[in-house]
């Protein structure tokens, strides 16, 4: 079922168009500070976002969650060798996969 929204507008009751675009904002998005809180690395008190930001590079940590996970593209090591082998290690165990690989090395691409 469809979620629906309704506003009192003038007086009349209006249904809000929820997939309309949001208004542009007219003033900046001010954040509070920070409220104080004692540090899990040192124990110390903290007390402001610049502190906040001065105490984690001090000692190395990250927010979880403010960082964008890159995602590691490590190549994978070439796996041809390690089938010759296998394939040479046992012929009688093999020869069915020896079969397919070599029409498989004589099959012509398209």
């Amino acid at each position: 079922m469809a979620h629906r929204r309704w506003v009192i507008r003038n007086g009349e009751l209006v249904e809000v168009d929820l997939n309309a675009p949001l208004p542009p904002r007219r003033a900046p998005y001010v954040m509070s500070d920070l409220s104080e809180y004692r540090s899990v690395v040192t124990g110390e008190m903290i007390g402001s976002r610049s502190e906040h930001r001065a105490h984690l590079r001090a000692h190395g940590c990250i927010e979880v969650g403010n960082e964008m996970p890159r995602p590691s593209r490590e190549a994978l090591p070439p796996v041809r060798e390690d089938v010759a082998m296998a394939l040479q290690a046992s012929p009688e165990a093999h020869a069915e996969a020896r079969s397919a690989s070599e029409r498989a090395g004589k099959a012509e691409l398209p």
